[in-house]
């Protein structure tokens, strides 16, 4: 069966995989510190105009370490690509990140660690942009695991 993943296009629009089995609690301790892996689908991106359908098809993460595989919209470029986490597109990142994608059997496949440990749960936007182009925003929510 293959790994369901997150993004618009998903019928499971989060995925998060713990390296232990049982319940998982947000990072504590140094142990806890391992990064949980979350796959981002956003191959279909939004058309004009087009709303979220309803609160279950938003991206939801953990406010922890993530390791994260994202799989970018069908004719992104390879290379460099810069990522952040904002409350409102005007407003100060509050987490950044970077990474280099690479094509593989066509698909464009950016992978980067996100550490969203010590931000509060709640509606955010994650960005992201290749180098010098504009910025491609998707609307997540962080969450505790307990939700």
């Amino acid at each position: 069966m293959p790994a369901p993943v997150a993004g618009p296009a998903a019928t499971n629009p989060a995925v998060v995989t713990g390296h232990r089995s049982g319940r998982q609690d947000v990072a504590s301790t140094r142990a806890d510190r391992k990064p949980f892996e979350v796959m981002f689908n956003l191959t279909r991106s939004t058309t004009r105009g087009e709303k979220i359908a309803n609160e279950r098809q938003l991206i939801r993460v953990p406010a922890r370490l993530l390791e994260c595989r994202m799989t970018l919209p069908f004719g992104s470029s390879d290379g460099l690509y810069y990522v952040r986490v904002q409350r409102t597109v005007q407003s100060e990142a509050l987490k950044t990140a970077q990474g280099n994608a690479t094509i593989n059997d066509g698909d464009v496949r950016l992978d980067i660690e996100l550490d969203l440990s010590n931000i509060a749960t709640g509606r955010y936007l994650l960005s992201y942009r290749h180098a010098r182009e504009s910025w491609h925003t998707v609307p997540i929510v962080i969450t505790d695991l307990t939700n």
